[in-house]
């Protein structure tokens, strides 16, 4: 799992710095300027702008804009951290499906010219590339397999390969029924997400667009950054989302790479019955209403850009 935990770092840390470097750049707009005036413009029963009472003010805002900015990045980091932990889950799970027969091999008690004919066997879907993924696969030689295992518990090949195949079972339950957790727990906010990144983008785009001249060319940047990083929030709760749901499909495929032909007889039904229940493709979704993937990420683009040009029109007539 040190693939996942390191990309989910990677990714934890840039989706937080973003959101951080963002707040920080509208804080900076007021000390730029040089006016005396608030990054988020209120109102107050007193002149905030006397000394002391305006550094005070500012400080306490400055507070706000940083923890909401971190409550921001909580969801959508916590979501992106758990969908590339299950996609390592996942990756798991591939290796030992394809690996099922090599697994019954040993625990049955093959020798080791047995063992070499299976590796040959499986040499080709060995060498394909981007089997996994977020972790890589590492090969134990074999004679290092055959000293490790218990030679006082062999067993047959169906014995060996049912105990195989009933752990990759399991743990394909359990990735479902952590996806399922999941699902329940976050497809309400994302229903309100996608409306909430809809309507700010198409705003923020807006005010971006009716600025002039007389606008400063920082406060341009800090409108444009904020239009990324909502952009990004939403490309990163969709892609995972996506991800997710291309690794469920692969299951069969997984199982299909491991030398079956040797053994058909054997595991035929083990095999037919993975297949036919691991079509069952998993997606996470918006309030149950719209699976989220890539291409919702693009159908939201369009609304908000759509809305924006009915906006520009309606402002140009009155």
């Amino acid at each position: 799992m040190a693939g996942p935990l390191r990309y989910s770092n990677l990714w934890a840390k840039g989706l937080i710095y973003s959101c951080q470097i963002a707040a920080l750049f509208w804080l900076a707009l007021p000390i730029v300027y040089r006016d005396k005036s608030l990054p988020l413009a209120c109102w107050y029963p007193f002149d905030y702008k006397q000394p002391i009472v305006y550094e005070i003010v500012f400080l306490l805002q400055g507070m706000g804009q940083i923890q909401i900015s971190a409550a921001f990045t909580a969801g959508s980091g916590l979501y992106m951290v758990l969908a590339i932990l299950i996609s390592g889950q996942y990756d798991i799970l591939f290796c030992s499906l394809k690996n099922v027969l090599a697994t019954s091999y040993l625990e049955m008690g093959a020798t080791l010219s047995e063992l070499r004919m299976l590796q040959e066997a499986q040499s080709v879907a060995d060498a394909e590339v981007n089997q996994y993924s977020y972790a890589v696969e590492e090969i134990t030689p074999l004679e290092e397999l055959v000293n490790q295992r218990d030679s006082s518990n062999i067993r047959d090949f169906s014995t060996s390969f049912n105990r195989a195949f009933i752990r990759c079972l399991t743990q394909h339950r359990y990735i479902i029924s952590v996806l399922r957790k999941i699902e329940k727990f976050f497809n309400p906010v994302w229903l309100l997400k996608t409306g909430e990144v809809t309507f700010l983008v198409c705003l923020v785009a807006f005010v971006w667009t009716k600025s002039t001249a007389a606008n400063s060319f920082i406060q341009m940047v800090v409108l444009g950054q904020y239009l990324v990083l909502v952009l990004f929030e939403m490309f990163v709760i969709c892609y995972f989302a996506e991800v997710v749901y291309q690794n469920s499909q692969r299951c069969g495929d997984a199982l299909w790479r491991s030398p079956w032909q040797l053994c058909w007889k054997q595991v035929r039904s083990h095999y037919l019955f993975f297949l036919m229940n691991g079509q069952k493709h998993f997606q996470f979704t918006a309030g149950k209403l719209y699976n989220l993937n890539v291409e919702r990420f693009r159908s939201i683009i369009t609304t908000a850009f759509s809305v924006l040009t009915l906006l520009r029109k309606m402002d140009a007539r009155g």
